[in-house]
């Protein structure tokens, strides 16, 4: 598979599985608050991997569920680097619909490998704003270290960075955004198009 126009790799992939966050009031309820939570987006993501159904109805449902509990715009635009700034005011709902429509066919397209029965938490500590989980989610195809950077967020929670075998995603896509950027000397239409290339996979 051609490696600049298609889906990220496995390892970039598995970390967007159940990405979750949180927020805190003091440190056994910020772990409990957020370790619950956790579990809870990984067992409806192992439910949609596990249903054995595939395609675009799929995708529609993995979509819903990372509106609803992933910070993709704070993903999206720190993946634009210093090309933030230039991204047209016109196009940004159109790039972050890109965006959550591309992480979503990841999901469809990766779903073998979201297939799992059991989450286990590792650890849970504060790192200055950030909490972080480490987790393990064991499947079919073994066990699977996953580490969530967690925020709070206006009373709920969102997930801020996910990270797998050493892999930050933000850092993944912010690589892979940046690259198509600057060989297209800051025109956002490539980068665009690369996106959209989500809806064939």
């Amino acid at each position: 598979m051609n490696r600049g126009n298609g889906p990220l790799t496995r390892r970039e992939m598995c970390g967007l599985a159940v990405a979750v966050l949180f927020g805190f009031a003091g440190p056994a309820a910020a772990s409990s608050a957020a370790e619950d939570y956790v579990s809870g987006i990984a067992d409806q993501v192992m439910r949609l991997a596990n249903n054995g159904k595939k395609g675009p109805a799929l995708k529609a449902q993995f979509a819903a569920l990372l509106n609803r509990y992933i910070n993709l715009k704070g993903i999206a635009d720190f993946a634009l680097g210093p090309y933030a700034k230039r991204l047209p005011a016109g196009r940004r709902a159109e790039f972050y619909n890109l965006v959550n429509n591309y992480a979503a066919a990841l999901f469809n397209y990766y779903v073998d490998d979201f297939r799992g029965n059991q989450l286990d938490i590792i650890s849970t500590t504060n790192q200055g704003k950030f909490t972080v989980i480490q987790s393990a989610i064991t499947g079919g195809n073994g066990r699977e270290q996953v580490k969530w950077r967690l925020i709070p967020a206006s009373g709920g929670f969102r997930v801020a960075d996910v990270n797998v075998k050493g892999v930050w995603l933000t850092i993944s896509m912010k690589d892979r955004f940046s690259k198509v950027l600057k060989q297209s000397k800051g025109d956002f239409d490539p980068l665009f198009a690369e996106l959209r290339e989500a809806n064939t996979w």
